[in-house]
């Protein structure tokens, strides 16, 4: 028969964990939070590598951003392929320039509670859509309270409150690791910087209407 002291004990360790563990969840979200409002109006370059479910490369593509809030960013693919994607904070446009064609959808459909809204959208309004657990200094897991979303879990690092890395593992296995270099923040930029003027020839696919 197990000793009721040694019961009750771990009844009382078990309470004090789980308190600790709240505890450290609201914490992690808290600062968290603090990072990702920092980090609203940058810009800077990028490198971004996915990898198979058993560690394989796929695609390595490298390129220059700029975010502005609210929900305003530009993502340019420079290599291998050009692609510019562009929210001007209501809609969404991603133009393949090799193939001359550009897919144009609502914000709100294409973005959700994406990996996208974490960096565009306030993060009070985000982070209740996530468990977050830390893993460092910096360093932050969030796995996605709704099973519809399209990833498993997202991994954010940070370096002196800068934005360095972001890791998504999708639904199919997949690891896609974004590395940021050479950030800098901003105080906002103009309007017309998140405003695309596609040449006559690309064929434009307007979804959501």
């Amino acid at each position: 028969m197990v000793n009721k002291f040694v019961t009750f004990a771990l009844f009382g360790f078990l309470a004090i964990f789980q308190s600790t563990l709240v505890q450290a969840e609201d914490n992690a979200s808290g600062s968290i939070e603090s990072l990702l409002e920092m980090n609203r109006n940058i810009e800077g370059e990028f490198r971004q590598v996915t990898y198979d479910e058993k560690g394989k490369q796929l695609q390595v593509s490298e390129g220059v951003f700029l975010l502005a809030k609210p929900n305003q960013f530009v993502w340019d693919s420079v290599t291998p392929f050009s692609q510019r994607i562009i929210s001007d904070g209501k809609y969404i446009t991603v133009w393949d320039v090799d193939l001359e064609q550009a897919t144009k959808k609502p914000l709100s459909g294409a973005v959700g509670n994406s990996p996208a809204a974490l960096l565009g959208q306030p993060a009070a309004d985000v982070l209740p859509h996530y468990d977050v657990s830390v893993l460092g200094a910096e360093k932050f897991r969030l796995a996605p309270k709704d099973d519809q979303d399209l990833f498993q879990a997202l991994t954010l690092s940070f370096k002196n409150k800068v934005i360095s890395a972001m890791s998504i593992l999708d639904t199919l296995g997949q690891t896609t690791v974004i590395e940021f270099k050479n950030v800098e923040t901003h105080e906002g930029v103009a309007k017309e910087n998140f405003v695309l003027d596609l040449p006559a020839n690309v064929d434009v696919i307007v979804e959501g209407q």
